[in-house]
Order: C-alpha cells, then sequence, then structure tokens
C-alpha cells in the first residue's frame, strides 16, 4: 500500500513540474508574439501545442483566430 501511494504521488508531482516546463517553453512564443514576429511564435507553439501544452494550444488558437 505504501509503495502504491509514493509511486502515485510520483506520477503527480512529476505531472506538475512536466507542465511548469512546457509553459516556460510557451513564454518564448508569447516573448516573440509581443515584439510582432507572428510565423515565428507559432513556429515556437506549434510544437509544444502538438505534445499537450494548454498554453501553447490556447496561443496558437488565438494568432490564428485574430490573423
Amino acid at each position: 500500500m505504501r509503495k502504491r501511494l509514493a509511486f502515485i504521488i510520483l506520477i503527480a508531482v512529476s505531472g506538475l513540474f512536466g507542465q511548469m516546463a512546457y509553459s516556460a517553453d510557451s513564454m518564448k512564443g508569447f516573448d516573440t508574439y509581443k515584439k510582432g514576429d507572428y510565423d515565428n511564435a507559432l513556429k515556437e507553439w506549434r510544437p509544444l501545442a502538438e505534445q499537450g501544452d494548454a498554453t501553447a494550444q490556447y496561443m496558437l488558437g488565438l494568432t490564428y483566430a485574430n490573423g
């Protein structure tokens, strides 16, 4: 029982830190976007969005929606 609980906690914590890494990477795209370099911002976000980064998915969709 104790090993199972430790495993569940390990998975939960690694998921949290993994998402934080995705968010840090998606910030590079956001900085590029703020400079007006939309093509390169999309290039930054696309692979992250395909990997499941919700922030990158949102920004990708928002950029396309705004033309």
